[in-house]
């Protein structure tokens, strides 16, 4: 090019044309390879962000499910079995009445700290709604579960102890259960056993623990237990009715005995009036 003159242009050869070709080519690739990174960087960020709680940061109702699933099937699979903590906040309405939901939100957050430094590593703690927590244990069995429910209950009561001022005390209440093969691959019964526990921890007063721990049939499958109503005793005027007894009467020992002896007299006595009477009134 000439400055302040007429544009000259180069000719270049086919070699030449081929390696800028090249060049344009390669710089496109790059800069396509680039995007689709960054793409793909942005959709696990996004899918990330659905399975996370916006509130406390741990997983979601839909994390939780999805993790419950997959216990299920490598329980199914190897026959370990893994357990399940439900929690609630006893009275967290009464903190969102009483001190207002950025309140009760404040309280959310730190019982999510607070019980993530009693987790284990591979442990997974999610937010089903609400005031109500799981954490899922991986092969653990229902001691362990309980084993952690305690450590999760010690430090919220040592903090509520530890608790001045407008501080907010949190009292919480646990349902432990643990997987079992008559549970299957169905994450639902796991969840509703555990929520059988939970109840049964708020029924006896809350701020603790209870284990789903269904008790065994009393009788063999395929068995039928059947309800005898205790025998009815009819009394005549005059017979004594032994001792009260749950279930029934208790005779004295040996009156049947006595009156079936004393019918008997009766019946030889009448039977040698009728046949043999009197030798005097012949």
């Amino acid at each position: 090019v000439q400055v302040g003159g007429e544009f000259s242009f180069l000719h270049f050869t086919p070699v030449h044309s081929i390696s800028i070709l090249v060049l344009m080519f390669l710089s496109m690739s790059w800069n396509f390879g680039f995007l689709l990174m960054a793409m793909d960087r942005l959709r696990n960020e996004v899918a990330d962000l659905a399975l996370l709680d916006d509130l406390t940061g741990v997983g979601n109702r839909r994390h939780l499910l999805q993790r419950l699933t997959e216990e299920c099937a490598r329980s199914e699979r190897s026959g370990e079995s893994f357990a399940l903590l439900v929690i609630d906040l006893d009275g967290f309405k009464a903190i969102n009445d009483t001190h207002g939901h950025a309140a009760g939100d404040a309280c959310l957050q730190h019982f999510t700290l607070m019980a993530q430094t009693r987790l284990r590593p591979g442990d997974m703690l999610a937010r089903t709604g609400g005031d109500e927590f799981c954490v899922v244990l991986p092969s653990s069995t229902l001691r362990e579960g309980a084993m952690i429910a305690r450590r999760i209950l010690d430090v919220c009561r040592e903090d509520a102890e530890a608790c001045v001022g407008a501080d907010i005390p949190i009292s919480l209440s646990i349902g432990v259960a643990h997987w079992t093969r008559e549970m299957g691959a169905f994450p639902d019964r796991v969840i509703a056993a555990a929520d059988h526990a939970l109840y049964a921890a708020k029924k006896d007063g809350r701020d603790r623990h209870a284990v789903y721990d269904p008790a065994p049939p009393l009788a063999p499958a395929g068995h039928h237990l059947v309800h005898q109503p205790p025998p009815q005793v009819l009394l005549r005027p005059g017979e004594s009715r032994g001792r009260a007894h749950a279930g029934g009467l208790l005779h004295h020992p040996g009156t049947a005995e006595a009156d079936q002896r004393a019918r008997l007299r009766q019946d030889d006595v009448g039977g040698r009036g009728e046949t043999g009477g009197d030798p005097a009134a012949s």
